[in-house]
This record gives structure tokens, sequence and C-alpha cells, in this order.
């Protein structure tokens, strides 16, 4: 979500607005659109001042009660892909594995193994100047 326009341009849009302008051309002059104008003069009608609203967040994880329950989850079956630690939730009818996933990243959990593969030791059977199994001298 970007930040909330500055206070200082919010006061200098309604002074002008104060002093005639209109708000079509008050939008235009700072580059604001005109809904925004209208809404800081609603704004400013119903509390008496055009600062920002405090943000008051997103709506709340639903499995930020089972946080404990989905930790010991992840501990007792490291190698569960995450359709089987859905599987095994006590509200898994409330979440879907997308939500798991979400919250896991939220946690910081990492529940994927990396397998270990060594390096090949393969290296490259053409040397530099040939393509295709053709010699570039003629």
């Amino acid at each position: 979500m970007p930040a909330p326009y500055s206070l200082d341009l919010r006061e200098r849009v309604m002074k002008d607005c104060d002093n005639g302008m209109s708000r079509e051309d008050a939008a235009r002059k700072y580059s604001v659109a005109i809904a925004t104008v209208y809404s800081w003069r609603a704004q400013r009608r119903e509390t008496g001042s055009v600062a920002p609203k405090k943000h008051r967040g997103g709506p709340k994880r639903k499995l930020a009660p089972y946080e404990k329950e989905v930790r010991q989850l992840v501990a007792d079956h490291p190698d569960a892909t995450l359709k089987e630690l859905h599987a095994q939730l006590p509200n898994q009818d409330e979440v879907t594995v997308v939500t798991l996933h979400n919250f896991l990243k939220h946690l910081k959990i990492t529940w994927k193994k990396k397998r270990f593969v060594p390096p090949s030791n393969t290296e490259k059977t053409s040397p530099k100047n040939e393509k295709n199994g053709k010699s570039c001298k003629k």
C-alpha cells in the first residue's frame, strides 16, 4: 500500500480551494485526483483536519490462534508437503493450503526439503571453437 499524501500537500490544496481555486484546477496543479480533493474536503468538514487517517491494519490471520500447533506440526513432520500438513490441521475446514503457505511464510518456517545433490563431474566434450560437432576452421 502506498504512503499517504503529506500533510503539507493536503493543506496547500485546501488553502488554494479556500482562496477560490476550483477543485479541478487544484487537483491539476498538485497532480492529485479530483476525487482526492473532494475526499479531503469531506474529511475536513467531518473531522476538522485533513491529516492522514491512521492505518487500521489488515484482517487477522486465521491460523494465529493455532501458532503453537502449526509449529509443532512442522517440527513433528519435517518432510511433509503442504497438503499433508493441511490435512493434519485442527481447523482444516476453515483454511486453505494457500492460507497455510502464507502463515508459514509469515512465521519464517521453511517446510521444503532441500535435496543434497553433489556437483556434476562432467565437463564439456567439445572444444570452444566447434559448433554442432563441426570444426570452425576451413
